[in-house]
C-alpha cells in the first residue's frame, strides 16, 4: 500500500471504529491509523502486511 492509497484507508477508519465490538479491536486500529497517517505522510513510502 503506497501513500495515496494509505490516505484512503484512513477516511474509513471512523466507519470501521463504529464496528468495533471491543477493546482489542478498537486498539489493533488505533494501530494500523497510526501506520496509515505515517505513511501517508511520507511521499515515496510503502506499508506491507503480513501474507502480501
Amino acid at each position: 500500500m503506497n501513500e495515496q492509497e494509505a490516505a484512503a484507508a484512513l477516511r474509513e477508519i471512523h466507519g470501521l471504529r463504529q464496528r468495533c465490538g471491543d477493546g482489542r479491536q478498537l486498539a489493533a486500529l488505533d494501530d494500523l491509523s497510526t501506520m496509515l497517517e505515517e505513511c501517508a505522510a511520507t511521499p515515496g513510502s510503502y506499508l506491507w502486511f503480513a501474507g502480501d
